[in-house]
């Protein structure tokens, strides 16, 4: 209870789902053990390179051509894990049983696209479809019900697996305050442009709040996006 409490007091959550994120975050930080204390900032920088050596391999166009549109965000904190692993081993197994989405021994185009937005919708993050193609045939289950890799033959490369998130209302609202609040120094003239130390705030904010890290690039091209829209 008490950990709690001092969550819902974080200035900046403000519901049940960015508490759930915060709290998501931090079991992601020390995921490999309790007493990984990595702080925030060299997560944000690891997760950064890793993202930057990922697109100099082979990725997704589709998501990358949206990424580049900044329709979504390359998340640069968040990896393949077993929770994408159980998503799709279930919806994968599930939706073979329905003619339409099976194209003989395997699942069709329109098949792969349910695929990846059931695993979206509940992992938070968008998967390469050949990313899921690739792991389907790498994983099984066993006799208790967990999911495991299965890699005599891997192909799938999840090491360099790229997730996306889409933007939405609430981010955007967040990038348009943070950006006015920081623009507006008490006693001087309005910036016209915030500074590198600006942006590398608003990345960390973003990701506290969030509990996902875009790049300060797509930070910059997003908030740029809403404030011409206002």
């Amino acid at each position: 209870m008490e950990l709690s409490y001092k969550l819902v007091m974080l200035p900046f959550l403000e519901t049940k789902l960015e508490v759930a994120a915060y709290i998501h975050l931090k079991m992601f930080r020390n995921r490999k053990s309790d007493t990984d204390k990595t702080p925030l900032k060299e997560l944000i920088l690891q997760g950064s390179s890793r993202v930057h050596r990922c697109l100099a391999l082979q990725t997704d166009d589709a998501l990358e051509e949206k990424a580049r549109r900044n329709d979504i965000y390359r998340c640069c904190i968040h990896s393949w894990s077993w929770k994408e692993e159980t998503l799709l081993w279930e919806t994968h197994t599930d939706l073979m049983r329905y003619p339409a989405y099976v194209d003989g021994a395997s699942l069709n185009e329109e098949g792969w696209k349910y695929v990846q937005r059931e695993v979206s919708q509940h992992a938070a993050h968008l998967a390469p479809i050949s990313t899921l193609k690739a792991r389907s045939t790498e994983i099984k289950r066993r006799k208790d019900g967990t999911v495991v890799e299965f890699v005599e033959n891997p192909t799938s490369n999840i090491g360099n697996c790229i997730l996306y998130r889409k933007w939405d209302t609430k981010a955007d609202a967040f990038l348009l305050k943070t950006y006015d609040n920081l623009s507006f120094i008490p006693g001087r003239r309005r910036k016209e442009f915030l500074d590198a130390a600006d942006w590398h705030s608003v990345q960390l904010w973003f990701t506290q709040k969030f509990g996902c890290c875009p790049s300060q690039t797509q930070l910059q091209a997003r908030t740029r996006t809403v404030l011409q829209k206002r």
